[in-house]
């Protein structure tokens, strides 16, 4: 009679085994071939024989279980259980047999091997809360540790979130590709995994953004020691295929209070508390507090605002003259952004543009600025005789320097009709120095647009003569902070002519920027600047307003 129920287990489509259940115990008798090569039973052993002869100890007591479950039920019966020294996942469906009487006299197991099954679901549930390019846990597998974490906290003690703001990382993607912006995350994430103290659990919150969990604290000083700690891991340059790259981090720290402690409530905290650090000039770290609270409030409110200030044309364009000491007539304008705020007024760029630059809003915004400034020049132009064709400068920020950004100028002059040799583009000391290669490539691209370019803000950086030398520049202006102190400090007066010596030499006009006195202006004029703006020609205003300046003509004051 086995060879019939042998041969009926062999065909069925899972793999079989049945069990005898009787006066005579619970038994194994019969199993089909899959069934024993997924148990790794023996080939050369006669399988059968008393449940203790065929199970582990660890698998006995889950079949006996269920097996009498289905018994009593009458029915079948599913559960899970492991085989073949825990190497196997089985899901395994028991239906009894019953004789005339009543009395069930075999059990029948259909097992589905879901061995792969479960792997695959451990690999989901795993890749869910880790970040698959550093492998990291990330923010889902974070708010889970930080709420065990809140939940785990006895005697007094706190927990701690280090918010890692990683500074300009984008400059990173930009210039040398995110493939290298990947290897620098990777690179970083490990650095910081080795100072981190026992207990402590490091996440990618997203982007270049990272967090730290702190457990068992007594006070902020433990997790300022963390946040230190992990500050001096930037100190030394990460070497990635393209070279040694030098980075910053802007670290923000919230601690638990015992009574408004939800994760999300602290995630909140110590970004606001990174976001405040990189507003004072990066590279720093900052502790949440309730005036930090305000801040951050404000600044989401700024944020919501900007978005929806294009749609809403709120953003105006101001200009100021630019005057040429030499023939005392303006020759031009710089294009300034200013946001008339439904509630706030009309705000100076200081106001919002971090907040536009921090987002990325700043691309559109600039591209707008591009664009209503060139058609503006271009009016001028039809309406003026002007014999030199007026100048319109644009401030470009370090995110709108891409090599698409080349097609979006080529793009306004023409719908504008503005000659490329009227426009000039400003750009940053700061922004020359940290990316020289990328964006020489995009200046390479200007220029052979015809488009100038000016170097603002200068002598505030670190700029090397070479650059200066091998970039396609045309132009330099003077930080207002030099020209302050004209008149007045015999240092100024160096710096201001040092500049202007420096720029004729390189074949570079020079501009002065913050003009406000008679003595300033006879300063500029004696050290032979090129070119001044300030209040004292205009104040920055509308087109419309400025027109009249299209002609003007000064007539220079004596200073008192």
């Amino acid at each position: 009679m086995d060879a019939p129920r042998l041969e009926i287990l062999e065909h069925l489509p899972q793999p079989a085994f049945a069990v005898t259940v009787g006066d005579d115990g619970f038994e194994f008798v019969l199993a089909n071939q899959a069934y024993l090569d997924i148990i790794g039973w023996p080939p050369d052993q006669q399988f059968g024989g008393p449940a203790t002869a065929v199970l582990p100890d660890a698998t006995l007591a889950t079949y006996v279980e269920h097996f009498m479950r289905a018994v009593v039920a009458r029915s079948v019966v599913g559960f899970e259980t492991d085989a073949n020294g825990g190497r196997r996942s089985l899901v395994v469906d028991c239906s009894p047999l019953f004789d005339s009487a009543g009395v069930c006299t075999h059990l029948i197991g259909i097992a589905r091997d879901v061995t792969e099954q479960k792997r695959v679901e451990a690999a989901l549930a795993y890749h869910t809360r880790h970040d698959p390019l550093t492998n990291l846990p990330n923010r889902v597998k974070l708010v889970e540790t930080l709420a065990d974490s809140l939940l785990r906290t006895r005697g007094g003690s706190l927990v701690g979130l280090v918010f890692i703001d990683l500074d300009e990382f984008e400059v990173v993607n930009d210039s040398l590709g995110h493939d290298a912006g990947d290897a620098l995350l990777t690179v970083v994430a490990r650095r910081i995994e080795r100072v981190l103290r026992a207990g402590d659990s490091i996440a990618r919150f997203g982007g270049d953004e990272l967090a730290i969990v702190c457990n068992g604290i007594k006070e902020i000083d433990e997790v300022r020691a963390v946040a230190e700690r992990v500050q001096r891991v930037f100190d030394d340059p990460f070497a990635l295929d393209a070279g040694d790259v030098f980075l910053t981090a802007s670290i923000g720290i919230a601690l638990s209070n015992g009574a408004d402690d939800r994760p999300d409530r602290l995630m909140r905290d110590a970004d606001a508390a990174a976001s405040y650090a990189k507003s004072r000039g990066r590279a720093s770290i900052e502790v949440f507090d309730e005036p930090m609270r305000a801040r951050a409030l404000e600044r989401l409110e700024v944020e919501r605002d900007l978005r929806l200030a294009l749609g809403r044309h709120e953003m105006r364009v101001h200009y100021q003259p630019l005057v040429r000491f030499d023939q005392s007539e303006v020759i031009g304008f710089e294009a300034l952004l200013r946001w008339e705020h439904p509630q706030r007024g009309l705000l100076s760029p200081d106001a919002f543009l971090g907040d536009a630059e921090d987002t990325g809003l700043i691309v559109p915004i600039g591209s707008w600025v591009l664009h209503e400034s060139c058609a503006q020049a271009s009016r001028w132009a039809t309406e003026s005789e002007y014999e030199t064709p007026l100048v319109v400068a644009v401030n470009v920020a370090a995110r709108q320097l891409v090599p698409e950004f080349v097609s979006t100028v080529e793009h306004a002059l023409a719908e504008s009709g503005l000659p490329a040799e009227s426009l000039v583009l400003e750009i940053t000391e700061r922004v020359l120095v940290h990316d020289t290669e990328r964006i020489g490539g995009v200046l390479a691209g200007l220029c052979a647009l015809g488009v100038q370019i000016a170097v603002d803000d200068f002598g505030t950086g670190q700029t090397a003569l070479a650059y200066l030398k091998s970039l396609p520049i045309h132009s330099l202006k003077i930080d207002r902070s030099f020209v302050d102190g004209l008149g007045e400090s015999e240092e100024d007066a160096a710096i201001v002519a040092a500049v202007v010596s420096l720029g004729h030499a390189l074949g570079l006009s020079v501009t002065a920027e913050g003009v406000e006195t008679p003595r300033q202006l006879s300063e500029l004029r004696s050290l032979g600047c090129d070119l001044g703006q300030g209040y004292y020609f205009a104040r920055p205003q509308p087109g419309e307003v400025v027109r009249a300046l299209v002609h003007r003509r000064f007539q220079w004051k004596q200073p008192a």
